[in-house]
């Protein structure tokens, strides 16, 4: 996805000939950077062995066809805003697809890396989404050194869960071959998003997975405040689904 044009303020005046330079000057800055971030697809495709199977698409900015190329993914991995997008403000990339593309989404924060997932949190309600998410991540979870699913305020949703919050849930990892504990934790009136976010630093977590909670419409946006909260604040990898 290119990345939007910055424009000075000289540059927004600018009419006739001027406007045409302008035009030329972010075209060729456009292509340098593609240039060089497909040259780093490319090492990393030949790098892993995968350049058979990979294939490199461009579009431009806020392209309304990156939602289609999802759909004929198994996961979408992408860049949060720097910025904190607390307020209602017009979803971005990263926003769009978690609750459009039916994909799951891997939400990277600014400037992060990873070597590895080796310590997986799952944030348990035991609702469609989370249920979703599970599911999603399971290719994951069964290859992780340690998954550890993290029941909230269980008493708030009790008929989904069943006399032992979370232990059907860790029951059908294992059979799966997860290497996986609960934990049951009160949020004692706090925010969950930011509960979630330190229990996943205390646990040491490379990612952690959960359901997206919200709704769109043709002109209203809106995420619940857990998925807000992490979607903004977190400094490690999240897998959402929806």
């Amino acid at each position: 996805m290119q990345p939007q044009p910055t424009v000075t303020p000289a540059e927004m005046f600018a009419r006739g000939e001027g406007m045409r330079s302008t035009i030329d000057v972010h075209q060729a800055q456009l292509e340098r950077i593609e240039t060089d971030y497909r040259a780093q697809f490319e090492d990393v495709v030949r790098r892993h062995g995968i350049r058979p199977e990979s294939e490199w698409r461009s579009l431009p900015y806020l392209s309304s066809e990156v939602g289609v190329h999802a759909y004929y993914a198994d996961t979408v991995v992408v860049a949060r805003p720097e910025t904190a997008g607390h307020t209602a403000s017009p979803p971005g990339l990263a926003e769009s697809l978690v609750m459009s593309s039916g994909r799951p989404i891997i939400v990277f924060p600014p400037r992060h890396t990873v070597s590895g997932i080796h310590r997986i949190l799952v944030a348990w309600n035991a609702t469609r989404e989370s249920i979703r998410a599970v599911a999603d991540a399971m290719p994951l979870l069964v290859k992780a050194k340690a998954v550890e699913v993290l029941v909230v305020d269980h008493q708030r949703r009790p008929e989904g869960h069943g006399q032992e919050p979370g232990a059907d849930i860790v029951r059908h990892l294992a059979r799966h071959g997860a290497q996986v504990e609960v934990r049951r934790v009160s949020s004692d009136g706090k925010d969950v998003g930011s509960l979630l976010l330190s229990q996943a630093a205390a646990f040491g977590a490379d990612l952690l997975v959960m359901g997206a909670y919200g709704h769109t419409h043709l002109r209203e946006w809106m995420f619940g405040g857990v998925t807000r909260t992490v979607l903004y604040e977190a400094d490690l990898p999240v897998l959402m689904s929806r």
